[in-house]
Order: structure tokens, then sequence, then C-alpha cells
């Protein structure tokens, strides 16, 4: 009996493989271009082409998006159902428990950007599944948008590493061919809910029978080298843009839009540092007192105090910064000077939100209004130069700022008809004691179901007060602002407390 013979082919290692360094280093075999390279390709030489227990091998398109000071490096691929899941791996609603979720930062990032799927999320995903299902039975056509989702930077410089095979490379903004991708779980930038319908309409027995985890075929984009920072600023960016029921995260993880900046800067040293809620940790509550705010409560403080609220967060430009940040600090500061002692003190038998106006923000988005009506001799012109100045794309910053500077010169001057002195005079003279009669008649109180005033009693004094109200609407918040203005704002220093009966 003779002994067979197997061939000992020398390998191509990963290593020997070129990186680009206009794709961020990845190693790409450009097939289409190099003879050798398709050759050896060909005839198996590589040695990631035997290690498919390691890679998933998928057609797609490789991209660079954006601008070229900073490319994101992506694949578009359009797996079937059953290669989705198998892709991704990761189901943001049972993220996994495996060792290489914990060690390659996507725990850190699902911490940072992934909700919890209860409630209305969860929902939300019960509906997208059977959305997705009625599909399936020929109900409806899916119009599912792209899942958008990202490996980690340890993914793309630890083996095995992702590498591409260009099959056409007439766009060299976008290559199409096979991406050899790690067998990791792909997190998503955007489409969370849709992510985890597909796994859960992946599982649903129609779906199964039917044959559609073949046949059901959606696209996913896949961004490459993403540290956990890039990801939360993908998650800002991304969620953002028009109106978003989480609006602290959205704040919170935004660190490079201008009104952001403004933010950070403006906080630093204040009060507020560190005691801003940012909609996962504790908010700011009648008891959780820890945060004087969220974070979508101070941006619009500090909005109200740049443009009495009529700009909105994505018109705050970064050459307006340096403008109007002295004018951020310092209502912000004046706000410690009043409100700083009660602030400061979160262990009282009862809080400084159950005791306090000041403490809800309703009312310091009123003050933000009122502090922009006292300093409108300053602040005027910068909301006219703001409303007046154009752009063009070619403006370099130094030139926008030149050019916004030179704009707040040319604008008229108004007298406010409060100072700043007055303001704060004011600030200091009035009683804000939420059950106080003078605060009950614009916010309002609690109900009982009999329709009475509802009451508390308060720890630290043993009185019963009137329970007021907190409505955070527009027109309780231009009441109390008007009010601070008016001739009438004595009224507000009254230390009578509204009946009970």
């Amino acid at each position: 009996m003779s002994t067979p013979f197997i061939s000992q082919q020398k390998l191509i290692n990963t290593d020997d493989i070129p990186e680009d360094a206009r794709y961020g280093g990845l190693r790409i075999l450009r097939v289409s271009s190099d003879a050798e390279v398709r050759d050896n390709f060909e005839q198996h030489r590589y040695r990631f082409q035997h290690e498919s227990e390691k890679r998933h091998a998928i057609r797609g398109t490789l991209c660079l998006k954006g601008a070229a000071e900073g490319y994101r490096i992506c694949v578009t691929v359009h797996p079937s159902l059953r290669q989705f899941t198998d892709l991704v791996r990761y189901n943001p609603s049972d993220p996994p428990r495996a060792v290489d979720f914990e060690a390659n930062g996507m725990k850190a990032a699902h911490i940072k950007t992934q909700s919890d799927f209860k409630g209305a999320k969860a929902a939300n995903r019960g509906d997208f599944s059977r959305y997705i299902l009625e599909a399936v039975r020929g109900e409806r056509v899916a119009y599912l948008p792209t899942v958008t989702g990202w490996q980690s930077v340890e993914e793309f410089e630890e083996d095995p590493q992702p590498i591409f095979v260009a099959f056409d490379e007439a766009n060299p903004a976008a290559i199409y061919g096979e991406i050899y991708l790690p067998k990791r779980p792909i997190m998503q930038a955007d489409g969370q809910t849709q992510t985890a319908a597909l796994f859960e309409a992946a599982q649903n027995r129609l779906a199964l029978q039917s044959g559609a985890l073949d046949t059901f075929f959606v696209t996913l984009e896949v961004e490459l080298k993403v540290d956990v920072d890039a990801a939360a600023q993908s998650f800002a960016d991304r969620n953002g843009r028009g109106t978003k029921k989480n609006t602290n995260l959205v704040a919170t993880f935004d660190t490079s839009s201008a009104l952001a900046k403004l933010r950070n800067q403006a906080v630093k040293g204040t009060i507020f540092e560190n005691r801003v809620a940012d909609g996962r940790s504790t908010g700011a509550t009648l008891t959780a007192v820890q945060n004087i705010v969220d974070a979508s409560t101070l941006e619009q403080m500090l909005l109200n105090v740049i443009s009495h609220g009529n700009r909105k967060r994505e018109h705050i430009k970064h050459h307006h910064i340096e403008a109007v940040l002295p004018y951020c600090r310092e209502f912000l500061q004046t706000l410690e000077g009043q409100f700083g002692g009660a602030w400061s003190d979160t262990n009282q038998a009862d809080t400084y939100r159950r005791l306090y106006v000041h403490g809800w923000a309703f009312a310091l988005k009123a003050l933000a209004l009122a502090y922009n009506q006292v300093q409108r001799d300053k602040l005027g012109p910068i909301m006219d130069a703001m409303q007046k100045e154009t752009a063009t794309g070619d403006d370099t910053t130094e030139q926008l700022v030149k050019r916004f500077t030179k704009i707040i010169t040319e604008q008229s001057v108004p007298t406010p008809a409060v100072s700043f002195d007055e303001f704060k005079q004011r600030l200091a003279a009035i009683d804000w004691r939420r059950d106080r009669r003078h605060w009950i008649r614009i916010t309002g109180c609690l109900q009982e179901k009999n329709g009475t005033k509802k009451t508390v009693k308060l720890k630290s004094t043993g009185e019963t007060v009137v329970a007021a109200a907190a409505s955070n609407t527009p027109a309780h918040i231009s009441q109390v602002a008007n009010k601070i203005l008016s001739d009438t704002w004595t009224e507000l220093t009254s230390g009578e407390s509204e009946p009970i009966n």
C-alpha cells in the first residue's frame, strides 16, 4: 500500500498583504489590476483563504466616506436574513456575554449607546418584527433602511484582520469585491431596533418554514477601525438630527458640534460641572438632586441666553463660540451665586427641588430668557449678526470669526429695560419657595382625585403645604420670565403661602 502524497504548498501570510494607507491601513488584494495577485488568489495561495473559521466572506463595496481629513472606512453588503444574523452576531436586545464582546471595547460602547429593550422600545421591536413578517407573508413590501454598524479598532489591528479582495476598481472611492470580515460581533451605530427585530424574525417559525432566512435580504454597512469615542460620536450625529426621544443622550454624546463645545466650556469650573444628567445616569427629578439639570435642559438654557430661544442648536456655529461664551459663563455663575448654597446641599430631608422653584427646568429656562433681556445691549447685536451673516464653503474659521465680529459692530445697540445689576438684586429678593402664593398663581398646583389641592408635609419643618406643579411648558416659562422683569416683580417677594383650603 502506497502512502498518498499531500502537497505542501507554501502559503502567503496575511502580514505579507500590503496595507492601503488611503483605506486606513486595510489590507487589500487588487486582483483586478495585478496579474500576480490574481493568480495567487485563484490558486488559493493566501493563508486567509484557508482560515474560513476566522472570517466571513461576502461580496460588497468598500467605500471611503466623508472628508479627506477624516475618511470613514465602510463596507456595504447585502446579506440574506441568515447571513445578516451570522455576520452581525450582536443582538442589541440581548447582547452577547462572550469574551470578545468584553475585550474589544464593545461592552463599554453598548453601555453608552444602547437603550434597554423595555417598555416602548420593546414594543417598537415587536412592531418592527411584525412588519418584517408581514413582508415575508406577502402582505406588504418591506422598506427597510440600511443598518449601519461597526467593528472596533482592535478587530482591525489584531488577528484575524479584515481583508478586502478588489474585483472592480473603476471608482477608487467605492471598490467592488469580497470582504473577509473577522467573525466578531458588529455593533449598530443606527438601526438598533431594526436589528433586534431582524434577530427576532429570524427565529420565527414562519421565516424558518417559508425559506425567508435565505430569500429575505437587507442592506448592512459596516464601518471598520472604530474606537469607543468615535462610536459615541457616530451615535450622537446619527440621532441628533430632527426630533428624537432621548435628547439628553444625544446631547451628552455630541462632542463635536458648536453647542456641545460651548456647553462644555460654559460649565467648566462652575457648580454645573459633573452635575448634568446624561439620559443614562440618575436624572434630575424631585428626589434625585445630585444633577441640577439634564443635558437637554442645559442646552436650551444656553440657547435662551444667546438668542432668547429664537435659534436652534444647529444654528450655533463654531465661530460664534468666542462671542457668546462669556455671557453663557456669566449666566451660570450668576445662578451659582444666587442658588449655589441650596444646590450644594443634597442631603437635606427636603430636597431643594421639593422646596424651591429655582430647582426646576421651567424656572431655569425662564431665568435664561430674562438674562438675555437684561443683557440685550451686549447680546442683541450678536443675535442680529447671527441672523444677517452669510457664509460659503470656502470660508476659513478665521475668516468667519473676523466677518462675524465685524457684523456685530455694525448692529444697533438696544437699551435693556432692566439692568443686569437690578436683575441680580431681584433674584436675591424673590422668595423662591414653591408653596408661596405668588408661585402657585403662575405654576398652579397638583390636585387630588376629588379636585381639592394636593398637599405635602415637609420633613424638615413639619409644615403641610400645597404641592406646586412644575409644568415645563413655553407658557409657564414665559410667565416666569415676564414676571421677573415686570414692574410688579415685587409680588414675588411675599412670604405668604398658598392656603390649603
